[in-house]
């Protein structure tokens, strides 16, 4: 029997593509956890939190300090266990300071998102104030390379990966599992019938903000070691962020999800075929044809 011979370039041309595939299923994975905590908020509201960005910055700044400070003498680990509870507190604060008050007002969900809007520009500014408008970056979680074959995938890429479907699953555990989780589930099904039964409904909005300010810090000390923080990027991931949710369904979780890492592939092939500067292009053509074609996106309501 004869078997077609495959030329060198054609396995370099498979190995690049692997490649490719590897870097979208890690960037997707981080973003399927930013989009699931924007989506919370959403769901939960009905207001859109656009200081999110700045949020993801935050992660990966308090990260930083940390690391100067004490070094990685305790691993990520330690890096972890204080920056999470840091990033709650936060979240809940600034939801009760400035948030809430905005709710005895009619339409308080635009003057939500214009506060937000507010927000975001206060904290990148003071990012550049304090830090500087130099990018920093964070030491890998871990070094090295795992080689299969003709086939090379870096630890961090795998770390990264499996530490956001960690969080994804914790997160799904929380709300289908704990009594927290389902009153967030009541307030986001039925605000009017989830006051009426008990359920504190602003407590469960202060504790949604504050676990999406998590899950988007989170991803901001993950992607902070495969890329940088500077006080301007988080504008970037605030416009992926909504775009996922958009494109997912508004409110829609699992929608989020897949569109999460159908638009971290389409972002690694795109730069991979025309370079990197393409993707935001990409992106909003991704956006307008699905306002166009399906308003609510995926998985969302009509």
């Amino acid at each position: 029997m004869h078997f077609m011979h495959i030329s060198e370039d054609t396995i370099l041309l498979l190995y690049e593509i692997v490649d490719v595939i590897i870097s979208g299923l890690t960037n997707g994975s981080v973003y399927a956890l930013m989009a699931v905590g924007l989506t919370l908020i959403y769901g939960v509201t009905k207001a859109f939190n656009f200081a999110y960005g700045s949020f993801f910055n935050l992660g990966g700044y308090c990260a930083w300090i940390l690391i100067g400070i004490v070094g990685l003498a305790g691993g990520y680990f330690s890096i972890f266990l204080a920056v999470v509870p840091v990033l709650f507190v936060v979240g809940y604060l600034l939801e009760k300071v400035l948030v809430a008050p905005l709710r005895k007002y009619e339409d308080w969900e635009n003057k939500v998102m214009m506060m937000t809007l507010g927000l975001a520009l206060f904290m990148d500014n003071l990012y550049v104030v304090v830090f500087g408008g130099r990018v920093k970056s964070l030491p890998p979680i871990l070094e090295g390379t795992l080689e299969i074959g003709q086939l090379v995938f870096t630890y961090l890429d795998i770390t990264i990966f499996f530490l956001s479907i960690g969080g994804i699953l914790l997160f799904g555990w929380l709300l289908n599992n704990t009594r927290i989780g389902m009153a967030v589930k009541a307030v986001a099904q039925n605000p009017e019938g989830a006051r009426i039964v008990g359920i504190p409904k602003e407590r469960i909005f202060a504790a949604t903000f504050a676990i999406s300010t998590v899950m988007v810090g989170f991803g901001g000390i993950l992607l902070s070691q495969k890329y940088f923080i500077s006080p301007m990027s988080g504008g970037a991931i605030m416009v992926k962020s909504w775009v996922i949710t958009a494109f997912g369904g508004m409110g829609s979780i699992r929608g989020g999800l897949y569109a999460a890492f159908i638009i971290g592939m389409m972002e690694a092939f795109v730069g991979w075929g025309f370079g990197m500067s393409y993707g935001m292009i990409a992106l909003f053509i991704l956006l307008l044809t699905t306002l166009v074609v399906r308003p609510q996106g995926l998985m969302g309501k009509s």
